[in-house]
Order: C-alpha cells, then sequence, then structure tokens
C-alpha cells in the first residue's frame, strides 16, 4: 500500500510539473486557465502543486488546449520530450520541404530538358532516355519523401507549438518576397513565348529551345514557391496536430478528396503516356498541372462541406 501511495504521489507531482510548463509555454496565468477549465485558481494551483488530481473530463480538457497526449501529461517529463520533438520536427519538416521541392523541379526540369534537346535536333533515342531518367527520379523523389512524412505522422502525431512568436515573424517577413521572386522567374520565362518569333537561333535549332528556356525558369520558379510554402506550412502546427486527429466529418471528407484526386491523377498518368507515345511528349506533360488544377477544384469543393 506504502508504494502504491507513493507511486501516485510520484504522478502527481509529475502531472503537476508538465501542467505547469505547458501552461508558462502559452504564457497562461493559473487565472486564465482557470476560466478556460471552469474551475478556480485554488483548484489549478493544487493541480501544479500536486495536492490534488483533475479529474478525467478535465485532463481531456487540458490534452486538447495543449495539443498533448495523455501519457505525457501524465506520466513523462514533457520540457524534455519537447526538445526532441521540436528539434525531430523540425528537421523533418526541412527534409520534407527539400524533397517535394526536389521532386516538383525534377518533374518540370525533365520536360524542359526534352525542349532543349529537341531544339538543337539531338536523337529521338538520346531525348527519350533523358527525359524519362529524370522523370522517374523525380516521381520517385515525391513518392519516397510522401511515404517518410506519412510514416512521421503516424508517430507523431501530435507536436507541441515551440515556435516563438519572432520566429513566425521573421519568416512571414520574408515570405511575400519569397513568392514574388518565384512568380517573377515565370513571368520572365513569358518573355521567351511571348518573343519565340523574334529571339534569334542558331543553323539547325528549333523555336523548342526557347521552350526549354522556359520551363527551365518555370521549373526554378515552381521550385521556389514551394519551398516557401511549405516552410510556412512549418509554422503552423495546430493546423498539423488537427490534420492528425481530425472529426469523423472531417476525416470523411478527406477520404473523398483522396479518392478523387487518386482516380483524377490516375487519369492524367494514362493521358500522359497516350499522348506521349502518340509522339506528342511537348504536349503530354500538361496532364499533371491541369490535374493538378482540378485536384484543388475537388478539395475546395468537399471542404466546404466541413463548415
Amino acid at each position: 500500500m506504502e508504494s502504491l501511495r507513493k507511486a501516485k504521489v510520484k504522478e502527481m507531482n509529475v502531472f503537476g510539473e508538465n501542467l505547469q510548463f505547458y501552461r508558462k509555454k502559452r504564457e497562461m496565468t493559473q487565472e486564465q486557465l482557470a476560466e478556460r477549465l471552469d474551475v478556480s485558481r485554488q483548484t489549478v494551483s493544487k493541480w501544479e502543486a500536486g495536492t490534488s488530481y483533475p479529474e478525467m473530463e478535465k485532463i481531456l480538457q487540458l490534452c486538447e488546449l495543449f495539443s498533448c497526449e495523455m501519457d505525457t501529461l501524465l506520466r513523462r517529463n514533457a520540457a524534455e520530450l519537447e526538445i526532441a520533438d521540436s528539434q525531430g520536427y523540425d528537421i523533418h519538416m526541412d527534409k520534407f520541404r527539400r524533397g517535394i521541392t526536389l521532386g516538383v523541379m525534377l518533374l518540370i526540369f525533365g520536360v524542359s530538358l526534352y525542349e532543349l534537346l529537341s531544339g538543337f535536333q539531338i536523337a529521338e533515342v538520346w531525348i527519350n532516355t533523358s527525359f524519362f531518367a529524370i522523370m522517374i527520379v523525380g516521381i520517385l523523389a515525391l513518392v519516397v519523401t510522401g511515404m517518410q512524412h506519412d510514416i512521421y505522422r503516424k508517430n507523431h502525431q501530435v507536436v507541441i507549438d515551440f515556435y516563438t512568436k519572432g520566429e513566425r515573424e521573421a519568416y512571414a517577413e520574408k515570405f511575400p518576397m519569397r513568392i514574388a521572386t518565384g512568380i517573377g522567374i515565370i513571368l520572365i520565362g513569358l518573355l521567351f513565348i511571348m518573343n519565340i518569333d523574334d529571339l534569334p537561333l542558331r543553323e539547325g535549332m528549333t523555336d523548342d529551345f526557347y521552350t526549354g528556356l522556359f520551363l527551365i525558369l518555370v521549373a526554378a520558379g515552381v521550385g521556389i514557391l514551394v519551398n516557401t510554402g511549405i516552410g510556412k506550412q512549418k509554422y503552423e502546427i495546430a493546423a498539423y496536430n488537427q490534420e492528425n486527429n481530425p472529426s469523423d466529418q472531417i476525416r470523411k471528407v478527406n477520404q473523398k478528396i483522396e479518392v478523387w484526386c487518386g482516380c483524377i491523377m490516375i487519369l492524367a498518368t494514362v493521358f500522359f503516356f497516350v499522348v506521349g507515345y502518340a509522339g506528342f511528349w511537348s504536349f503530354s506533360w500538361m496532364a499533371y498541372p491541369v490535374g493538378g488544377l482540378f485536384c484543388g477544384m475537388v478539395a475546395l469543393i468537399f471542404q466546404g462541406q466541413k463548415k
């Protein structure tokens, strides 16, 4: 009995220390926390001091409020876990950002290389070999990065929001300039297309050369936009936690979106290969951005059902 009593006291002390840690992390006073939980300030003070223990309903409210797991709140050292989790999350999201950016850029660059080599009238066999080699690497980069991200999300369904206000504001200040840079590079590429008939060509070259240059700039611009967007997403930990722990209604809507987008991208892939093997590789790549556009429209339609 004595050992059980000591274990209970230890558990209460751990809970109290964790509660105090989470409360201070959110910059909340005991009065503010008490108001959120509809209890008195003295009750919160006793919880933190380890002299009393909340009922299950309040524990669940605390877990939701602080975006933490119950086992962490009650039994583990939250401060130490936050350091490990925060470092792991930040490293993972940077790796995820680089992988997705690389994959997207390679897919566009594969098409640009196809056009560049066509502009120099290189043998078709070398053009197709180079094109498919880069496309395969790009697709594999996206697949591997996506699978690694899914595994991480399953193993870390809740992440404590550890970024400071200063870190968020610093990235927010850079965000508009980076987006403008990406869009500006794409617009510069459009100049090649708009004036393609007036641009000089060496003997034996075709207009495909400038189409390839345009797509290289598109790859660079899109890469900046993707990298910047995912970088901003990294700081939205509340959205990350909500995505990993959705309500039943949100889960059903997300499943519908996944099914529809899966079907759309399968059709886009079929179109890509059918049209490509028909001799129109320079046109067939449009299947993927169009497919992505339709996926975005489907997502907007179904997400409206969440409200």
